[in-house]
């Protein structure tokens, strides 16, 4: 397939939108300063509303010598979760399943499983297992609420139960990562189902493994390989060329590089050696397997900004784009519109006042701490520093890909170019 062509990458004047050019001028001016303080090597950064690209720059280096462009593609890793999500959903309106199915009606080893949970100091034993008091349905794994955790996110929110699980699943061999390139993602998904879960399905939101799972879920159900449904169904008719799992030989060149950042002016090239992060096991030299055998549903997707353009603007035109309809518009309510853990809040990546739908985090009020965003606007993350948020009621998109490693220091910096994105509405 060829790449999308520059009559793809056309852009609107950003009055006919809505948008002022002046005050886009600030976003310029935002990441050319990381860039120039070697806080990021460099960036590709849209903002889209009513349908149309209306800023669409790409800024500093995207490898050693080499400039960021437009068509650069990207690791987006957890960006990959909207997608794996989206093939779900596909098939739960061609009735072959029910959110509300239990998943070992699809992979068995999930039947009978056990709750850890952990005994006084000075007891025989540190933990008990009970039994679920209900099964690990489908819904659980695309709202988070599954009770199945990150290896990575015990040092952020660290506690006796949780590090309890999480040495399980190292003896185990389960990773969050990509560090077992000869292993299938049916294999790793069947060992973490016999393990214990870290809450009762439903009882906890914790962002972990749901999106790997659920990709081999959609390979058991619909009968392919879960790069080829992808493909075929989402990145085909949406005419995302420049989306895989794994990228082909000819376009390695375009691929950016990882770096590292410590955020004050130490910038440096990762090489092609696994970044540990914690558990997190982050991998550059991935992007380059020619195997494709581990296709993680939370992690592997490679893509360009262009590209997972045309997918947001898919949800937000309620599940079609240019007269291809992946999805139905009540489907997509069901998906980003629809709070599927009550009183629990989503705050891994944002603040009190998130909830979550079926793959996205969603913004439910301004009463609590926020700098930019309506009601209802729905995004996600990558851990190599890539970020969507869509705004359904301002009808605007806006994309951030960089390649840095950690991404805990874009926070601020996410923030600011929403900020811009939504000072820049001038209608």
């Amino acid at each position: 397939m060829t790449p999308a062509s520059a009559a793809d990458y056309k852009t609107v004047k950003p009055e006919k939108v809505g948008l002022s050019s002046e005050r886009l001028k600030n976003m310029d001016r935002l990441i050319d300063g990381y860039v120039e303080r070697k806080q990021i090597a460099g960036a590709v950064v849209m903002v889209a509303r009513k349908g149309k690209v209306a800023y669409f720059k790409a800024s500093g280096l995207a490898d050693v010598g080499k400039p960021m462009q437009r068509d650069t593609i990207f690791r987006i890793v957890s960006m990959t979760k909207s997608i794996t999500s989206t093939a779900i959903m596909m098939l739960y309106e061609q009735g072959k399943l029910l959110l509300s199915d239990p998943v070992s009606k699809y992979i068995p080893e999930f039947r009978n499983q056990k709750v850890l949970v952990p005994l006084p100091e000075g007891s025989a034993f540190p933990y008990k297992l009970v039994p679920v008091k209900r099964e690990v349905q489908i819904r659980d794994l695309l709202a988070h609420t599954s009770g199945i955790l990150y290896l990575f996110l015990n040092d952020v929110y660290s506690n006796p139960g949780r590090k309890m699980v999480v040495d399980l699943y190292k003896e185990a061999g389960i990773t969050d990562g990509f560090c077992r390139p000869d292993e299938e993602i049916g294999d790793m998904v069947k060992r973490l189902a016999r393990l214990p879960l870290y809450a009762q399905p439903g009882e906890v939101w914790d962002y972990g493994l749901n999106s790997d799972v659920l990709g081999y879920l959609v390979e058991v159900v619909s009968g392919m390989k879960f790069d080829a449904f992808v493909e075929r169904n989402i990145f085909n008719p949406l005419k995302m060329h420049d989306s895989h799992f794994y990228i082909p030989k000819e376009k390695l060149p375009r691929l950016a590089a990882v770096w590292k950042s410590d955020w004050h002016g130490d910038l440096q090239r990762a090489d092609e050696k696994p970044i540990m992060a914690g558990d997190l096991c982050l991998n550059p030299s991935d992007a380059e397997a020619l195997s494709g055998k581990y296709l993680a549903g939370g992690a592997n997707v490679l893509s360009t900004v262009y590209d997972y353009f045309r997918f947001a603007q898919m949800l937000l035109n309620g599940g079609q784009l240019d007269g291809v309809r992946l999805l139905s518009r009540k489907t997509v309510e069901l998906m980003t519109a629809t709070n599927h853990i009550g009183a629990h809040e989503a705050e891994f990546l944002h603040s009190k006042g998130w909830k979550f739908g079926l793959g996205f985090a969603i913004q439910q009020d301004r009463e609590h701490p926020v700098d930019s965003g309506d009601v209802g606007t729905f995004e996600w993350a990558g851990i190599y520093s890539t970020r969507f948020s869509v705004d359904p009621k301002e009808e605007k998109i806006t994309i951030f890909m960089s390649q840095t490693n950690p991404f805990g220091h874009h926070f601020e910096l996410w923030d600011k170019v929403l900020v811009q994105s939504a000072s820049a509405i001038a209608d």
